[in-house]
C-alpha cells in the first residue's frame, strides 16, 4: 500500500485529501511496528528475566522466614550451650516450638541428665543444672525433605553434645511442607506456568498439577532426567544460586528461570513456553493495531468512495487481460482518465497490440519453418555402391543453410549434392536461401556442364544482392559411381573431405572460386578426379559443424569430425550423420547453437 501510494499522482481534491491523511497514519504505523518488531526480543527477554526472578525471590523469602522461625528458637538454645542450660528453659522452648504456624510436632530424646519429659515437682529439681553433663555445643541442621511416602513433611534437628563431645540428646522440628509452600502453590505464576521445587539431589519436591500428573503415574521424578531443557537448566542451578536460561532462537521456544533458598537446599524452578512470554507483548500489539486498524478501516473506507471510478477501469483491465491470458484479442480499451490507470491502461492497448503482431509474425515463422523444411530433401539417396544422407539444424526457427539432391539416378548410379550457406540466418537467410535453390534447381533442369549451371546461377544472383550485399558459399558435387567420377565446383564454401579407409587418408577437395552473388562477371570452373573401386567417404559441411563451441569458448573443430569418420566409417551414411551430430551436443554441453549446422556424407564402394 505504501509503495502505491509513493507513485500515485492524485488528479483530484478528494483524492489528494486521501492521501494526506492516510500516508501519515501508514508511515507512523510502519514506524512504530518496525521499532516494536527490533526491540521484541530484547524487551521480552528482560522483562521476563526481571519478572522471573523477583517472583521467585519473592516467594523463596516467604518460604526461609516460615523456616527461620524455628531455628530463631533452635538458636536460642545455641546461644546458651556456654552456659548451664535449665531444665525449664527447655521446656518453655519446646512449648514455643509447638505453637508455631506450620508446625506438625517437636520430638526430643535425651541420653544423659534429667529427662527431658520427666515433670520437676520440687523447685530445687526445675533449678537443678547439668553440671555433671553440661551443653557444650549445639548443632542446628537444615530443613530435611521426608522421603515417605505421603509424608509431605520437613524436618529440622538440634544435636547436643557435652563437653567430651558425646551426643546427649537432640530435638526435632517437624513442620509441614504443604503448609511451608502454601503461598507458593496458591500464588498466580505457580498456576500459570510449568513450576518446580528441586532439592540438592535433583529430586522434585513438588511441582505444577501437570507434573504432579506424571509423578503419580511414574513414580518420583528427577529434575531433567527426561528433558533437555530442564537439564540444561539443572547445569545453570548448579553453578548458579539464581538465573534464567533460554532455548536457543530468535524467539526461544522454552524459557525457565530458577532462585535458591536461603534457609533450605531447595531450588524454586519456573518454565514457560516462549509463545506464552510473547503473550503479553502480542495482545498489546494487537490492541494497539486494532485501535490503528479501526483507523486506517475509516481512511480506506473514504478513500474507496472517492476511487470507485478508478476500481471498475482496474476490473475492466484485468477482465481483458483475462482474456489476453486465454488468447482472446478484444477491442481497445477506452481511456476515460489521466491518472496512473489511465497510463496503465495506454501501456495495456500498446502491448496487445504489440502482441498480437507478435503472435501473427510467430505464425508467420511457423509456415516459414514448415515451408523451408519442405524445401530440404526428405530423404537420402541410394543405388548400388554409392549411399548419400544429410542433416540441416537450423538455430533459429529458419537459417541460410541449404541442401539438395539433384538429378538422382539410380539406374546410372549418380547423383549431385549441394551444400550452400547463406551469409547471417534468419528470416532473411532463408529468403535468399529458397531463392538459391529455385534458380539451381531451374537452371540444372537445362543442358549444361556444372560450371555453366553456376556460372548461370550467379549472374542471376547478382541481379538480387547487389543493393544488400548478402552472398552465398556453395559446393556443388557430382558423383559418377557407373565412371568413378567426382566432379565439383566450389563457390567459396569450405572443402569437402574425402577419406580412404584402406589408407587412413583424409584429403579435401579444393578448387577456386568465389562466393555467389559477388561479381556477377567471376567465371567458375569445374575440378575433378576419378577413384578406384576402393572404399571412399565424402563429408560436406557448413561452417556451423567446425565452428560450435562449447561453454569455455572452444571451437568443436574438424580434427574432431575426421577421428569419428575414422572410427565410424563402416557405419550408414545416416548412423554416421547421427554420430557427429550427438557429439556436437556433447561438446556444447547446454552452450547455445550460434550457427546452423549442415552434414551431407556420401560414400561409396
Amino acid at each position: 500500500m505504501i509503495k502505491y501510494l509513493r507513485t500515485l499522482r492524485p488528479t483530484s481534491l478528494k483524492q489528494k485529501t486521501a492521501v494526506f491523511i492516510l500516508l501519515p497514519t501508514f508511515l507512523i504505523m510502519a514506524g512504530i511496528g518496525t521499532l516494536s518488531l527490533n526491540l521484541m526480543g530484547k524487551v521480552l527477554l528482560e522483562q521476563w528475566q526481571q519478572t522471573a526472578i523477583a517472583k521467585l525471590h519473592q516467594s523463596a523469602h516467604y518460604v526461609d522466614m516460615r523456616l527461620m522461625r524455628p531455628k530463631e528458637v533452635l538458636q536460642f538454645l545455641q546461644q546458651k550451650e556456654q552456659d548451664n542450660l535449665r531444665w525449664n528453659e527447655i521446656q518453655v522452648l519446646l512449648d514455643q516450638l509447638e505453637n508455631l504456624d506450620g508446625v506438625v510436632s517437636v520430638n526430643h530424646e535425651w541420653t544423659t541428665g534429667p529427662a527431658p519429659d520427666a515433670q520437676p515437682t520440687k523447685a530445687t529439681e526445675m533449678m537443678h543444672r547439668f553440671t555433671k553433663h553440661r551443653l557444650t555445643r549445639i548443632t542446628l541442621s537444615l530443613p530435611q525433605y521426608n522421603p515417605q511416602a505421603n509424608s509431605k513433611t520437613v524436618s529440622m534437628f538440634a544435636w547436643f553434645e557435652d563437653q567430651d563431645g558425646h551426643d546427649t540428646g537432640y530435638i526435632e522440628v517437624i513442620l509441614s511442607f504443604l503448609d511451608l509452600i502454601d503461598q507458593i502453590v496458591k500464588s498466580p505464576w505457580w498456576k500459570s506456568n510449568k513450576a518446580f521445587i528441586v532439592d540438592g539431589q535433583r529430586n522434585i519436591l513438588a511441582s505444577t498439577p501437570l507434573v504432579e500428573d506424571a509423578e503419580q503415574s511414574s513414580g518420583r521424578v528427577v529434575f531433567g532426567k527426561e528433558d533437555r531443557f530442564e537439564a540444561k537448566t539443572w547445569e545453570a542451578m548448579v553453578r548458579n544460586s539464581s538465573g534464567t536460561v533460554f532455548s536457543p532462537g530468535m524467539v526461544p521456544e522454552k524459557i525457565s528461570g530458577f532462585y535458591r533458598l536461603a534457609e533450605a537446599p531447595w531450588t524454586l524452578v519456573i518454565t514457560a513456553p516462549g509463545e506464552q512470554v510473547l503473550r503479553p507483548i502480542l495482545n498489546f500489539r494487537l490492541y494497539y493495531f486494532i485501535i490503528g486498524g479501526v483507523g486506517i478501516l475509516v481512511a480506506l473506507s473514504y478513500i474507496h468512495f472517492v476511487t470507485e471510478q478508478t476500481t471498475r477501469a482496474i476490473n475492466r483491465l484485468s477482465s481483458a487481460a483475462d482474456d489476453l491470458a486465454r488468447g482472446k484479442f478484444s477491442e481497445p480499451l477506452m481511456v476515460d482518465s489521466r491518472d496512473e490507470v489511465g497510463d496503465l491502461t495506454t501501456s495495456f492497448n500498446l502491448m496487445t497490440r504489440q502482441l498480437k503482431e507478435r503472435l501473427q509474425l510467430q505464425q508467420a515463422m511457423d509456415i516459414a519453418r514448415e515451408v523451408q523444411q519442405n524445401l530440404l530433401p526428405r530423404h537420402g539417396f541410394s543405388a548400388d555402391g554409392l549411399e548419400v544422407a544429410g542433416t540441416t539444424l537450423y538455430c533459429d526457427a529458419t537459417g541460410g543453410d541449404y541442401i539438395d539432391l539433384l538429378d538422382p539416378s539410380v539406374e546410372n548410379k549418380s547423383i549431385t549434392v549441394v551444400v550452400g550457406d547463406v551469409v547471417g540466418h534468419g528470416i532473411g537467410a532463408a529468403l535468399l536461401m529458397a531463392t538459391v535453390r529455385a534458380l539451381l534447381r531451374g537452371r540444372a533442369s537445362r543442358p549444361g556442364s556444372l560450371a555453366e549451371v553456376i556460372n548461370d546461377v550467379n549472374r542471376l544472383l547478382c541481379k538480387d544482392t547487389s543493393r544488400s550485399g548478402n552472398f552465398v558459399t556453395l559446393f556443388c558435387l557430382e558423383i559418377d559411381q557407373r565412371n568413378k567420377l567426382i566432379r565439383w565446383v566450389r563457390c567459396g564454401h569450405d572443402c569437402a573431405l574425402h577419406y580412404w579407409p584402406a589408407e587412413h587418408v583424409f584429403k579435401e577437395l579444393r578448387g577456386e572460386g568465389l562466393a555467389l552473388g559477388v561479381d556477377a562477371t567471376f567465371s567458375y570452373e569445374s575440378n575433378s578426379i576419378r577413384f578406384t573401386d576402393d572404399r571412399q567417404l565424402i563429408l560436406l559441411g557448413s561452417d556451423g559443424v567446425w565452428e560450435a563451441e562449447n561453454k569455455q569458448g572452444e571451437m568443436f573443430g574438424k580434427q574432431r569430425v575426421k577421428s569419428i569418420i575414422s572410427k565410424c566409417h563402416e557405419l550408414p551414411a545416416e548412423k554416421i550423420i547421427d554420430k557427429i551430430t550427438e557429439e556436437i551436443i556433447l561438446f556444447q554441453d547446454g552452450a547455445p547453437q550460434n550457427d546452423d549446422i549442415t552434414l551431407v556424407v556420401i560414400k561409396t564402394w
